[in-house]
Parts: C-alpha cells; sequence; structure tokens
C-alpha cells in the first residue's frame, strides 16, 4: 500500500532511528526507498548494517532535497508515498492510522496527521482544534496550524502525475509549495492525532541567505484569482522568499516579490511582512551584514552555553 521515501544526506547519526520508528510499524503493507543523495559520511554503511528486505536503497549524485524525492517517487512500486525526513519519528500506530484515513476518504489528494515536536530535550504536542477528516479550507487553516509537514504527510503517486513533483532548486520551503500546489487541486484529509515526531534543529533564514532558487517554479504560479485564503498564504510564503534574497543581496528578485504580492496590504493582519520586506529592501547592505554578524555570534554564544 505505502512507498516510504526517505530522502538521504550526511544523517549518519539519526538514520538508524528513523528506519527502526518505520520498520517498527504496526501496519506492515510498505516497502522502504531510501535515496541516498551523494552523501558524504557514514549514512549509507547505518542502513546497509539493517538486513530487511523492504529496505531498498538507491544512490545518486546531490542533487538536493526536491531531487531526491522525485527520484525516490518515481522508484516507488506502491499506491501511496508516504514521505520521511531521516532525522524524524514515526510512533507505531502511524501507518495503520493513515491507512484508515484513506480508507475514510478516499477523495483526498493528500493525507496529513498532528504532529509533536522534539526540541532541546523536550518534547511540545501541535496545539489544534481540528477535528478527523476533509478540512474545509486548507490555506485559512494553514494560516493558523502547520497542516502539512513532510513526515506527517503521505499523497497518492497518481497525484504527482497531475501537479508535478517537487521543485528541483528551490533552495527553502521545497516540501510547502508543493503542498499547497496539490491542496489547490485536491481535498486534503487530517487526522488530528499526533502521530509523528519533528526533531527540530536550530537554523535560520541568514544561513541560506548567501543562495538563490534555480527553479522553474515560482509562488507566483500558484495565484488563484478567486481565493483570497490562498492568495494570502502564498503571499507570506513568497515574502518569506524574498526577505531571504534581501538579506543575501538579490535585490532584484527581492523587490519583484515585494512588487507581486503588494496584494497582501489588503490583509490588516498580515500587512506588516510586507511592509518588513519594503524595508530591508532599502537597508543598507553594510547593515545587515553588521546584523547578520551580530545574529551569528549570538548563536555561537548560546550554542556554546547551553
Amino acid at each position: 500500500m505505502f512507498s516510504v521515501v526517505i530522502p538521504l544526506y550526511n544523517k549518519e547519526e539519526n538514520i538508524t532511528r528513523t528506519l527502526a520508528s518505520v520498520r517498527e510499524q504496526t501496519f506492515t503493507d510498505f516497502e522502504i526507498v531510501i535515496v541516498n543523495d551523494g552523501s558524504t559520511d557514514k549514512s549509507v554503511e547505518k542502513v546497509a548494517e539493517i538486513v530487511d528486505d523492504r529496505i531498498k536503497l538507491y544512490h545518486k549524485k546531490n542533487g538536493g532535497v526536491s531531487d531526491a524525492r522525485n527520484y525516490g517517487i518515481k522508484k516507488s512500486n506502491n499506491r501511496y508515498i508516504a514521505f520521511m525526513d531521516a532525522d524524524d519519528l514515526w510512533k507505531p500506530n502511524y501507518l495503520e492510522e493513515m491507512a484508515k484515513l484513506i480508507q475514510e476518504y478516499p477523495e483526498a489528494g493528500m493525507y496529513n496527521c498532528a504532529h509533536s515536536t522534539i526540541y532541546k530535550g523536550k518534547t511540545y504536542d501541535m496545539n489544534h482544534d481540528i477535528n478527523k477528516g476533509i478540512i474545509e479550507n486548507y490555506f485559512a487553516t494553514s494560516l493558523k496550524y502547520v497542516i502539512a509537514w513532510t513526515s506527517a504527510t503521505i499523497v497518492p503517486k497518481d497525484v504527482f502525475d497531475k501537479v508535478g513533483g517537487f521543485p528541483v532548486g528551490m533552495i527553502s520551503g521545497e516540501d510547502v509549495y508543493t503542498w499547497a500546489k496539490i491542496a489547490i487541486q485536491y481535498p486534503v484529509a487530517f487526522h488530528p492525532a499526533a502521530l509523528t515526531i519533528y526533531i527540530k534543529q536550530d537554523e535560520s533564514i541568514i544561513h541560506r541567505s548567501n543562495k538563490k532558487d534555480h527553479c522553474e517554479e515560482a509562488w507566483q504560479d500558484l495565484y488563484q484569482k478567486d481565493n483570497n485564503d490562498a492568495n494570502k498564504y502564498i503571499a507570506m510564503k513568497a515574502i518569506l522568499k524574498g526577505t531571504r534574497y534581501a538579506w543575501g543581496g538579490f535585490l532584484s528578485e527581492s523587490r519583484k516579490i515585494e512588487k507581486d504580492f503588494k496584494y497582501i496590504m489588503d490583509y490588516p493582519d498580515v500587512e506588516h511582512k510586507w511592509k518588513k520586506l519594503y524595508l530591508l529592501n532599502r537597508t543598507p547592505s553594510f547593515v545587515k551584514k553588521l546584523i547578520i554578524e551580530y545574529k551569528q555570534t549570538l548563536a555561537k554564544s548560546k550554542k556554546s552555553s547551553s
């Protein structure tokens, strides 16, 4: 029933535990498709130590997580693609409960569930008030909660045949973009139980600020003429990208996003996000450099003291 697609890149410290959480599922009709995306550590050796004929390990040159996921989808043999990151965990009944959700709501193009987060040794459950079933308004709900998180997302394989795969070359937000693309065309089903665990690592938009997307896809492509909630969501995600570009010095690209998504000013509760991008695009580069250096120093100080 399920093909579990796991992109693998330098996760030697996590992959054994992640695979254990998959292999210990109470629902056993699945294969595990691992795509080694050019790992340079001992990740592959860790996988090779596990004897399980459900594991299928493929190797490719490093092309990024989107490329690895797309490759895994193509190699998958089952009807439903269950995504898993190589450092996250599933609770034992995840696939069992999601199989029931699929049976109850076969019309959905994406299946999600709540998740827990482990951060600095503490566990936080997702706080929400969403009922089980088809989400009435995916984008309005996603403005309040994280509905689609990668290791808690299952998509029918034929949906990718219709909407396309992950955007190769998108540096950040490639998964969120893909889920939005699916949600525009299909109903989304949700299970309210926290059946998966996200292992959160500290990271910052500034760490990716020197990189630019190299993909054909753009958030502008998802604009919907008569869907205000979708357009609000899309604008907020695009402005995050614009902010990354502004920090990285890609001002022409950032200002294009600023221009294309100025319509977010029609939403009083989030218009400040556009205003911040506007100001950032006009902040002198030497000032931004000083801010980046200060934040990096602060992050190092916090890490050393923890």
